[in-house]
Order: C-alpha cells, then sequence, then structure tokens
C-alpha cells in the first residue's frame, strides 16, 4: 500500500512540473530539443514557436538580432514564461533586422515576460513591444516585467518635427472588439526612444483591468504613459475605452514633445483610471486627464503625485478642442503636492482646464513659481460644477493680495476675490506649506514641522483600502487626513502623558542649528531625542526650565523629544524638525 502511493505521488508530480526550455544564441541550434543548456535552441523566435504551457523558457545572455512573434499561448493555471537565464544581460537588438516590430503577439493569453531589453529600431512605424487582440480573439493574465526599452526611433534625429503620419511606440497594447483583460506592467525602463506622434508606454481600446506600476519613464519625444479610448480601436463605442486600472508609483521625467505638449501621465478617453503615487517632472504637463475625440474621459482619480518644474501646467484636464464633443467627467484630483510647474511661463500655472465638468479639485498643495499664477480656466464650454475645496495655495510672494487667477472671462488678482467671485475653496487657505526643501531641480515636497497643511484636508475624505500617501505611510493618521502628497507620521507639536498639564516649548520649530526647549519646571530632567525608527539618538540630563538643543549629529528629519524627571515621573514630550 506504501509503495502505491508513492507510485501516485511521482505522477502526480510529473503532472504539475514545469517545462524548462533553453535559448542560446552562441552555442545553441535550432534542431535540438531545447530542454537543456546542452540542447538548447538557438533563437527566441524558435521558442516563440515550441514552449509549451506550463513552461518557462530561459534566455542566456547575448544579443539576438531578431523580430520574435509569440506564436505560443498559455492556459489557464498553466502560463509560459519568457525570461533571461539568471542575471544575464539579454538584448533583442532591430540593428539590421528586416521588420518594423521587435517584439509582438496577438491573442495570447497567460504569458509572462521579463528580464530583457528591446532597443535599436529606427523606421517609421517602429514597435518595440506589440500586444494586441484581433477582431474576434482575446488576451488575458498577461504580465510585463524588468523589460528595457530603448532607441526605438520613427527618426533618427530627435529634432525633426514630425506630422500625424510618423510615429514609433515603444510600447503599444491594443484591445480590439473581444478584449484584453488582466494586463500587467512593472518595472518597465523606457527611454531614450524617438517617438513622432506616439508614445512611451501606451494601452489602447478594449483593455480593462490593468496595472502600470514602479516603471521609470524618461527623455523620450512624447507622452510617457498613456491610457486611451474613443479612437475606433474598438468597434464597439460601449467598450473602446481602456478602464478599470492604476498607474502607480511611476517615474515620469524629461518626456518631451517638440510639436505639442506632452504629458508625463495622460488618461485620453479612459474610464475607472486611477493614477496614484507618481513622480512626474520636466515633461510639458505632469499629468493631463483629457478627451481629444468626440466622446468622454470619465472617472478619473489622480491622488498623492508629486507634480513639479513641468513645462506648462502641472496638470491639464479637460477636452480642449470645440471641433469635437470631447469633454472630462466626473474625476476627483486629491491630496497632490504641486510646485512650481509652468517653467515656459506661458500663463497657464498649476492648473489649466477645459471642457470638465463635476471634477472635485481638493486636499491638494499649490505652490506657484515667479508668477504667482494659480491656475487657468479657460473660455471654453462645457464646463460646469467643478469645485475647489480644502487646498493649500501658496506663492513665493508670500502675499494673498499679489497672486493671479484666470477663471474664464473673470480675472483675480487676491485670494480672498477669487474665493468670493466663484465661490470657491471651502476649507482652503493661501499659506506657505512648509516643505522640507522647497528648491528645484530637486525639491523635497515633504512637510516639515509646524506645517499649516497638517491635518488640514476634507475631515470627510474617502481614502481606498489599504492607500498610502507617496512615501508608504498610512494615508490618515492622528483621524484627520493632510493636504499634500505626503501624510504626517502623527501630530506635530505639542503632546502631554499621564495627565500632565505642563508644556514643552521647542523654538524655533524647524531649525538648522539649535532649538530651545522649555518647560515649567527646574528640577532635574532626563532628555531623550528619538527618531522617527524610535531609536534614542541623544540622551542627557539638563538642570533648569530650558535649554538648547545642538543639531550636532541630528540628520534632517522629525524626532520626538522626551522629557522625564527622577523615576519617569511627570514624563512630556514634543516635536522637533531638524532641516
Amino acid at each position: 500500500m506504501k509503495k502505491l502511493l508513492y507510485l501516485i505521488c511521482l505522477c502526480s508530480l510529473q503532472v504539475f512540473s514545469q517545462t524548462q526550455y533553453y535559448v542560446d544564441g552562441t552555442n545553441g541550434n535550432n534542431t535540438n530539443a531545447g530542454t537543456s543548456l546542452a540542447k538548447a535552441w538557438k533563437t527566441i523566435q524558435k521558442a516563440c514557436n515550441s514552449a509549451t504551457p506550463n513552461s518557462i523558457v530561459y534566455i542566456k545572455a547575448g544579443t539576438y538580432h531578431e523580430n520574435d512573434t509569440v506564436n505560443v499561448t498559455g492556459t489557464v493555471g498553466k502560463p509560459i514564461t519568457f525570461r533571461n537565464f539568471g542575471n544575464d544581460s539579454v538584448f533583442i537588438d532591430g540593428t539590421g533586422t528586416p521588420g518594423t516590430t521587435m517584439f509582438q503577439m496577438t491573442d495570447v493569453s497567460y504569458m509572462n515576460f521579463r528580464g530583457f531589453t528591446v532597443r535599436n529600431l529606427t523606421i517609421n512605424n517602429a514597435q518595440g513591444v506589440l500586444v494586441q487582440t484581433s477582431t474576434t480573439g482575446k488576451s488575458t493574465a498577461l504580465s510585463f516585467s524588468n523589460i528595457r526599452i530603448q532607441h526605438i526611433n520613427w527618426t533618427a534625429s530627435a529634432s525633426t518635427i514630425p506630422n500625424s503620419n510618423d510615429n514609433a511606440q515603444a510600447f503599444i497594447a491594443y484591445g480590439l472588439d473581444s478584449g484584453m483583460t488582466n494586463l500587467t506592467i512593472d518595472s518597465l525602463q523606457v527611454f531614450d526612444n524617438i517617438l513622432g506622434f506616439s508614445e512611451s508606454i501606451s494601452l489602447d481600446g478594449n483593455i480593462s483591468g490593468f496595472s502600470v506600476t514602479n516603471c521609470l519613464v524618461h527623455d523620450n519625444t512624447n507622452i510617457g504613459i498613456l491610457t486611451a479610448g474613443n479612437y475606433g480601436v474598438s468597434s464597439n463605442p460601449a467598450t473602446d475605452h481602456v478602464r478599470d486600472g492604476i498607474v502607480q508609483h511611476n517615474t515620469c521625467y524629461n518626456d518631451f514633445s517638440n510639436y505639442a505638449t506632452s504629458g508625463g501621465i495622460y488618461a485620453d478617453g479612459s474610464r475607472g483610471v486611477v493614477i496614484e503615487d507618481n513622480r512626474c517632472y520636466g515633461n510639458g504637463y505632469g499629468i493631463e486627464v483629457g478627451c481629444e475625440q468626440n466622446g468622454t474621459t470619465d472617472s478619473i482619480t489622480v491622488k498623492n503625485n508629486l507634480l513639479y518644474n513641468n513645462q506648462e501646467a502641472g496638470m491639464a484636464i479637460g477636452g480642449y478642442t470645440t471641433s469635437t464633443t470631447g469633454q472630462v467627467l466626473n474625476c476627483m484630483i486629491r491630496n497632490n503636492t504641486f510646485f512650481e510647474n509652468n517653467y515656459a511661463n506661458d500663463g497657464t500655472g498649476e492648473i489649466d482646464m477645459t471642457k470638465a465638468t463635476n471634477c472635485i479639485f481638493k486636499n491638494n498643495i499649490f505652490y506657484t513659481n515667479s508668477q504667482n499664477l494659480l491656475m487657468t480656466i479657460e473660455s471654453i464650454s462645457p464646463q460646469t460644477n467643478n469645485t475647489f475645496s480644502f487646498n493649500c495655495w501658496y506663492t513665493p510672494s508670500n502675499d494673498s493680495t499679489n497672486i493671479n487667477v484666470q477663471w474664464g472671462a473673470n480675472s483675480y488678482s487676491t485670494f480672498n476675490s477669487y474665493r468670493i467671485g466663484e465661490s470657491q475653496e471651502k476649507g482652503s487657505e493661501y499659506g506657505d506649506p512648509m516643505l522640507l526643501s522647497a528648491v528645484l531641480p530637486t525639491p523635497n515636497l515633504d512637510l516639515t514641522g509646524g506645517s499649516p497643511c497638517y491635518n488640514k484636508g476634507d475631515p470627510s475624505t474617502v481614502i481606498s483600502t489599504g492607500e498610502t500617501d507617496f512615501a508608504g505611510n498610512p494615508r490618515i493618521s492622528a483621524g484627520r487626513i493632510d493636504q499634500g502628497a505626503y501624510e504626517s507620521p502623527g501630530v506635530i507639536g505639542l503632546s502631554e502623558l499621564s495627565g500632565n498639564k505642563d508644556n514643552l516649548l521647542v523654538y524655533p520649530n524647524p531649525f538648522n542649528c539649535s532649538a530651545t526647549i522649555a518647560f515649567n519646571s527646574s528640577s532635574i530632567h532626563f532628555v531623550e531625542i528619538i527618531d522617527m525608527y524610535g531609536r534614542i539618538v541623544k540622551q542627557f540630563s539638563c538642570t533648569g526650565s530650558s535649554f538648547k538643543l545642538n543639531r550636532d549629529g541630528l540628520a534632517t528629519g522629525i524626532y520626538e523629544v522626551k522629557m522625564y524627571g527622577i523615576d519617569h515621573a511627570n514624563c512630556q514630550t514634543g516635536r522637533i524638525v531638524v532641516q
């Protein structure tokens, strides 16, 4: 009986074990079985024709001059994975190849691709990675991770002005009529591509349930990340929208077009997309939520992002042309930090709004450049029921009577006249948000102690399950959400323990060199300085009603000061911020 049980278990292991295939461009041969390094195939294309469900294809280091088409597919519970062998550097290189697409697939499912570079293809309509469905086919459960895509170019010169027929696409996914679901794009590096009228990472048409996360997208000649719709990719208008997905934890910079204003991240015709925890700088716009074609862009949430030093507005929102019906509806823009955008000084400010309706802007920090220009609401219809509330606004002049708001035909030069004239900014304020480092090109947009933005967001704000701030901390601390992309780890200021009514005073706070810490007793006190990880970094005793704390040995950051008497009696605490 024991022997029979052993045989049954062995058979089960054989059924569920993964087949391993190998590709070796130097030593392989396509007449081999491909099932070991000694029997490796020579080309990636051979693996794309031959891999079976429930298998892994390991690709050895080398440069593969191929235009590859994936002609195999995984099945439910039996995916196919293509990846580099160990930590090998694998390059799929278009130099000298005859095709216009480097790596493509149609109607495949349950497949994973990771750990290689796609590069060097210069031809009009060049494509690095192409993922698509046919009119009657569909795809699900595709994953792309740790892939580099570079030098996919429509022309050799980045300074050449393109027209609408000049295109290259680094990564493009199209969902046609039956569509694409469960698409995962993670940790791609997409850079140095000359794109013409196309994008770096582009999702278009009938794609539902997707994620674009942890990608580094930079120095491309057009939009960084696009989620699109209304372009007729799906023949059914109801499904011709990328929808119900997330764009999160990406960094997009220097994605800059020489013929139009390109966003680091752009939602154009998509629906139900969350754009969260991204850093966008040096682009045309930081983030754009627009609608270029007839139809709508609907229910986009933009939250917890850092948007700074972009050429025009930190964010543009709305359909911008009267030649289409395109407009933006029902969007939430909250808890973002905008800092010194519109370096072109062209009069757009931090927000540039066109055809948008029922959009909410709340809990944001807006810190302008020297134009003192808060926003531009352009005179274009339809545009109704858009509300601003619980925001912090600030200009380098530090003068609320010297600002500029252009709201349609109305111009305002003081913050108060704008609030009254447009009936906006309930719960908002004009004031210095006290950022840790408000200096370009590498600002630190976290908040210092004493910031007026702590616990000043809309108290009725509803966050998503598990939502964090830009730094990964809980999004709500001390009972109420902060303004901006960062949340304080707790209430900054004075606190009391064990019923003690004495106050521990710190001034100045924050400080650079030294701070005075004062209290109401002249007894002997023991003092602990504790960092945000709970570690005691300074410990000493003092006598009197105050002492001076030097920053020697204290790195920039937030610390707790704990002071107590003999036997730990009469404990008092406070917070200090070292700049």
